[in-house]
């Protein structure tokens, strides 16, 4: 097992997916970002005034922060304010911990001895690849794109919407874009875009590094407590995600909000399209575990015969000495280490036959998804009392 300062472990130290690029260059020269030191909230703070404030006071300007009518007011816009004032915030606090669990797990695999000495260099050059991708000047060039690209999208739907809102407000009988609007356009929703583009990039990043590590020469122990081979630590990477998660639904649970809160649509009318979009997160985030299946399927398939066969082998032993045919014992006493023996490695044939192929734990999934469900709670309370809630979410966590 490789000590902290051996190169093994200081190349899995260095799987920093978020500290690099131009975009974390650029915080540093601002200040955002001292000595490896992220100023979280500070960074939050500046992202809102270079976002939220601007589009607010300008609507203020133009009379559109609370307009004549809800489409064409500003404040009353849950999608719009729940993506700058949640959304934006909570992709830029959740980078440092998800950057810390990553590479906490990324270690594992060299402290826990899974990494043979043959693949070694292999895993550690998938790291520093994908490091140095994720620090690619080139790859945030085409996320800068990727969210202007994004942003005309939005301008096409938005010129093409028949009625009056706070970005393309009518006047003189025509969409005019509003100064507000003007400000979403060209800067806080590419900044936005951006920002989700990129940690999608990241999450691409870590699927691409479970691959090719799953397809190297591992060394699995199909006995192991965990259940899954050695593997279960990989659960970890689940809450890594957690705060993407918790900002990617915080958006639609904005959207929502305006259809129940301003057009009286019921919430259920959309379960099935929230149960679409959980599932859609589970694999997005989940996902990536399931490329272990293989070789986790293979250890196990080896292990149930060879550790069958050594069972069988010494159970033959213990049996040829202490069981000849027609002559019992009496030193029960000294035969007691064998047949303790076989008691104990038939412990570790059952959990090599109850071995799971998928390691990933429930609890981590269900965590996952209370993570992604927790932003539609402010919204279920127009539905349903917040007692019976809490009583509802007592029985399933029961």
């Amino acid at each position: 097992m490789p000590e902290p300062d051996q190169p093994g472990s200081s190349t899995a130290l260095s799987f920093a997916l978020f500290d690099g690029g131009p975009f974390h260059r650029l915080q540093q020269r601002l200040g955002l970002v001292r000595a490896e030191q992220r100023r979280m909230w500070f960074r939050v703070l500046v992202a809102v005034l270079i976002s939220w404030v601007p589009m607010a006071v300008l609507a203020a300007e133009q009379g559109l922060a609370i307009g004549p009518t809800r489409l064409e007011s500003f404040l009353m816009d849950f999608a719009a304010n729940a993506r700058f004032l949640v959304t934006v915030p909570v992709f830029l606090l959740a980078e440092a911990s998800c950057m810390t669990q990553l590479r906490s797990v990324v270690r594992q695999f060299l402290d826990a001895g899974l990494v043979k000495d043959a693949s070694r260099a292999s895993f550690e050059a998938t790291v520093r690849d994908t490091v140095r991708r994720s620090h690619s000047g080139r790859a945030e060039a085409v996320l800068v794109g990727l969210a202007y690209l994004h942003t005309v999208v939005v301008l096409i739907y938005l010129l093409d919407y028949q009625d009056s809102t706070w970005r393309t407000p009518v006047m003189g009988g025509r969409h005019v874009i509003s100064l507000a609007g003007m400000w979403y356009l060209v800067v806080a929703f590419p900044f936005f875009s951006f920002l989700l583009w990129r940690w999608l990039w990241r999450l691409g990043l870590w699927w691409r590094f479970l691959w090719q590590t799953s397809k190297l020469d591992l060394r699995l122990s199909p006995s192991h407590r965990d259940g899954a081979g050695g593997l279960v630590f990989l659960s970890e990477s689940l809450q890594a995600f957690g705060g993407f998660v918790f900002g990617v639904m915080s958006m639609w649970a904005g959207a929502l909000a305006d259809l129940v809160v301003y057009e009286g649509y019921s919430l259920f009318a959309y379960q099935w399209q929230m149960v679409e979009i959980l599932v859609m997160v589970l694999i997005l985030i989940a996902g990536p575990l399931l490329l272990f299946v293989r070789p986790l399927y293979e250890a196990k398939e080896r292990g149930i015969f060879r550790y069958g066969a050594l069972a069988s082998r010494q159970i033959q032993q213990v049996e040829d000495t202490w069981l000849p045919e027609g002559i019992v014992r009496e030193d029960l006493e000294s035969s007691m280490p064998d047949f303790r023996s076989i008691t104990h490695l038939g412990h570790s044939v059952t959990a090599v036959h109850k071995m799971s192929v998928i390691p990933i734990n429930k609890e981590d999934i269900l965590q996952l998804l209370i993570i992604a469900l927790l932003p539609f709670v402010p919204v279920l309370l127009t539905q349903i009392p917040l007692a019976e809630i809490l009583s509802l979410l007592l029985k399933v966590l029961a």
